[in-house]
């Protein structure tokens, strides 16, 4: 009967030891952040979409359809505008540049669209090509997260900016 007080007590101990933080310093994370904020003003983020003409695909990402309209999201930097109705060779019809954006959908002739910290509603007339109208709720959606896991609340980044990146400190 000792000795299975022994092992009891043994296994309790070894359970308890493998829940003690050692202090490794390889383990602690810095305490500052690698990586600054690439910012823009926000009347200069807002006013930075357009609509503009067909270009080559260098990233592509999501795809998206709307009746014969194909739409492929160049990562982080726009969309990709073709007309499908020949499916054999697609016929590009615009890029509309939108930096930061990440997702779409799509409803009728408006596009929402993920653009870092906003929403978009982009009302995209198909037959003439253009934008006719532009909503935008600001901040909706998390600002971005550093590469090494900050906030973006510990850069103190004024009210006014937008992080549109982050890059390496010198």
């Amino acid at each position: 009967m000792k000795t299975i007080k022994i092992l009891l007590f043994s296994i309790i101990a070894f359970c308890f030891s493998s829940c003690i933080y050692w202090n490794n310093d390889d383990d602690i994370p810095s305490q500052e952040s690698q990586y600054e904020p690439i910012t823009q003003t926000r009347s200069f983020f807002e006013n930075d979409i357009e609509l503009q003409t067909s270009r080559p695909i260098s990233d592509a990402g999501k795809i998206y359809i709307k009746d014969e309209y194909i739409l492929i999201n160049e990562n982080e930097e726009g969309f990709h505008l073709y007309d499908n109705t020949n499916a054999e060779s697609p016929e590009p019809i615009a890029y509309l540049k939108v930096k930061g954006a990440t997702d779409l959908a799509i409803r009728e002739n408006t596009m929402y669209i993920h653009h870092l910290v906003d929403l978009v509603a982009i009302d995209y007339n198909f037959h003439t090509n253009s934008i006719e109208n532009i909503n935008r709720s600001p901040n909706v959606f998390p600002r971005l997260i550093s590469p090494d896991g900050f906030q973006a609340e510990y850069f103190n980044v004024p009210e006014n900016e937008v992080i549109t990146g982050y890059q390496l400190k010198n």
